[in-house]
């Protein structure tokens, strides 16, 4: 059987570098340099030890960068052709612009026009550019009165650009003289702003061209640890083939009406879907792990009950059942820290997070648009960050595909129809069955607990009869068994429904398919196009927003010894 089956270039570590600094800038052939020479290695001070080891290791994680600026003039500029220019083997760096103005009154901030070329032309490398205005200043306070209103804001915008890339950036690179700020949003108050968010800091002298670091939070080894179990999980190449072939058939070869053009469904079985499988397959095979040694748990702490109860009983087979109880006892802490230490579960929930973003992205592509970006409520950041392997490693898988061209007038009826089909009617079956199954196996257990418990209480209340009455019985001490090994039966599966929420997800399950159903009924013929982008993002953000409670739900869940 062939391991590892090949699959697209590796994930790399990308590393998204923000820059502050000033508009002119001196000698900058040797800020160069020094910005080369962050690129080159100068990073790794910033890195931990666990995660140098894993860059280094044979199969190693490779490291690449994405530079996130507003592209203002001198600094922004320089860092960003510098981090473009360069790449780190066969992975290229990436830009994200973030624009402080809606681009006609940001581009009014340039004084040449060859300035204003170079913004063009370095903007028309991002992806997806980020404006914090959509609306021009000039529209919304068109009156001589509201000029100094106007300026007003147009100075909060560069402070708060600067802030942004602050705030989504993994390393702040400035290039400083060292000097106080002379306004809002100057370089010397978005250096303090990263040190108070502890953000990583390559700080370049500007004056005497000396690079100092602060390390700050931020690129921490589990990321790359994450990112390299993803690399290299072995999986059977022909299985593998065979689970990719399986997933464009049921998404595309059966899409009836929908007029998807060849480029883009090569691009998503050849990306999106190759990854969706790894992702799924070390899913599943966590979700396994986890779903077999939490029974055994369980079930091994009701047979070590057993086992004392025995030895008790029947004092010329105590050795052997004590025995026994150190055996099940033994392998309940050897399977706890085992699975604990590999953080099975942690693995298992975020690589299906990850399988279910790259598979709402599939859908996109189909209609030609852009997927939206991650945005999490304050209240999730306690188990789900912007910068988590998953949401690094979809970012780069999806930054792999052409940049989508929209959806036209022309395949409109036909995206409609199939995103109805294909992924709304889907997912409500599937989650119509989930729920159906999770009622199920939680009906089971909880009948199951009860019968335990009857006969708990069945069994107690004959032996105590017995007692009471002086009656001699002969087989006493098997009611003494069942009244102690009964309840431990009973807490044991109990302890496996709680294990499997197979409360929670039925209700879960059976809240996403009545939501579900309504989307569905409310689809209609004649969209206009920006209703179905609208339509798209209302569907987007719910999956996105189920898997994300998902997570919340069961990420802090861990697996402990049952007595």
């Amino acid at each position: 059987m062939k391991k590892d089956a090949a699959h697209n270039s590796l994930i790399p570590f990308r590393i998204r570098l923000g820059v502050t600094g000033h508009r002119e800038l001196t000698n900058e052939h040797t800020l160069r340099e020094k910005v080369r020479g962050f690129l080159d290695g100068g990073y790794r001070k910033l890195l931990d030890a666990q995660a140098l080891k894993l860059i280094d290791s044979p199969k190693g994680v490779p490291v690449a960068f994405s530079i996130l600026t507003p592209l203002a003039e001198g600094a922004d500029r320089l860092v960003a052709r510098e981090v473009l220019r360069g790449s780190t083997g066969s992975v290229p760096s990436t830009i994200e612009v973030v624009l402080p103005l809606e681009k006609s009154d940001y581009l009014r901030d340039f004084d040449t026009e060859e300035s204003r070329k170079e913004f063009v032309e370095l903007l028309r490398q991002a992806r997806r550019p980020v404006s914090l205005r959509t609306k021009s200043l000039d529209n919304e306070f068109p009156g001589e009165d509201q000029r100094e209103t106007a300026e007003k804001i147009r100075k909060n915008a560069f402070r708060n650009v600067g802030r942004y890339v602050v705030d989504h950036c993994d390393v702040l690179i400035a290039l400083w003289d060292g000097q106080p700020s002379s306004g809002k949003g100057g370089t010397a108050e978005i250096i303090d702003y990263a040190r108070t968010r502890n953000r990583p800091i390559c700080l370049i002298s500007s004056t005497t061209f000396t690079a100092t670091f602060e390390k700050g939070e931020g690129l921490y080894g589990k990321t790359v640890e994450y990112i390299h179990a993803f690399n290299t999980f072995p999986v059977d190449a022909s299985g593998y083939t065979d689970y990719i072939d399986n997933c464009y058939d049921g998404l595309f070869n059966n899409a009836e009406g929908a007029v998807i053009p060849p480029e883009m469904k090569r691009a998503a079985r050849d990306i999106l879907l190759e990854h969706y499988v790894r992702a799924s397959l070390i899913a599943k095979h966590y979700q396994k792990i986890y779903a077999t040694v939490g029974p055994m748990v369980y079930v091994c702490s009701a047979g070590a009950v057993a086992a004392i109860a025995i030895g008790t009983l029947a004092p010329y087979i105590a050795n052997l059942a004590f025995g026994l109880e150190l055996l099940l006892l033994t392998a309940i802490l050897i399977a706890v820290l085992s699975v604990n230490r590999r953080r099975v579960h942690k693995k298992w929930i975020e690589s299906r997070y990850l399988a279910e973003r790259i598979r709402s992205a599939v859908f996109f592509t189909a209609c030609g648009m852009e997927v939206s970006p991650v945005e999490l409520p304050p209240f999730m950041r306690i188990a789900h960050h912007p910068n988590d392997w998953m949401v690094k490693v979809f970012y780069e898988i999806w930054n792999r595909m052409p940049v989508m061209p929209g959806c036209d007038r022309g395949r409109l009826k036909g995206a409609v129809a199939y995103v109805r089909k294909h992924w709304v009617q889907d997912q409500i079956e599937y989650h119509k069955a989930k729920s159906q199954r999770m009622r199920r196996m939680s009906r089971m257990l909880e009948t199951g607990g009860a019968i335990a418990f009857i006969a708990a209480l069945c069994a107690a209340l004959c032996h105590l009869s017995f007692s009471l009455l002086r009656y001699s019985a002969r087989d006493e001490r098997y009611l003494t068994f069942l009244a102690l090994v009964f309840p431990s039966v009973g807490a044991a599966i109990g302890g496996i429904r709680a294990h499997n929420e197979y409360s929670r997800l039925e209700k879960r399950s059976s809240g996403m398919h009545l939501t579900l159903r309504e989307i569905n009924e409310s689809f209609e013929s004649d969209y206009t196009l920006e209703a179905f982008d609208a339509l798209m993002r209302e569907i987007e953000e719910l999956m996105l927003r189920e898997t994300q409670d998902w997570l919340m739900l069961l990420k802090f869940a861990k697996l402990e010894t049952a007595i």
